[in-house]
């Protein structure tokens, strides 16, 4: 009887995690398609739009879609320690958001 159900336990993990992976695949390639068309800038030019703006080190950039619309978000460590949070629109660099732990103070 154990060793029925150690395979279904895995069947049901795999089967939980497939479709995750198929959302994962899916915005790939909305990703791929808006980058072909031209509708997400180069991250390239939009770190140094970021680092000219906000000096300091890029330690983290995401790139994730919101209501259909690609969003880059860095985070750069300024040389006081203190993180910046940016956020970009990818179509056309305008910064969205800032968000710094200056804040607290």
């Amino acid at each position: 009887m154990l060793n029925r159900l150690i395979p279904l336990a895995l069947l049901s993990a795999i089967l939980a995690a497939a479709p995750q992976a198929h959302a994962d695949d899916d915005h790939l390639d909305r990703l791929r398609d808006a980058v072909s068309r031209g509708e997400v800038m180069p991250l390239s030019k939009l770190q140094d739009e970021v680092r000219r703006a906000f000096p300091g080190e890029i330690i983290k950039v995401e790139l994730d879609e919101d209501d259909d619309r690609f969003i880059y978000e860095f985070k750069v460590l300024k040389a006081n320690g203190r993180l910046v949070e940016i956020e970009m629109d990818a179509k056309d660099g305008r910064v969205l958001d800032v968000d710094t732990d200056d804040d607290d103070d």
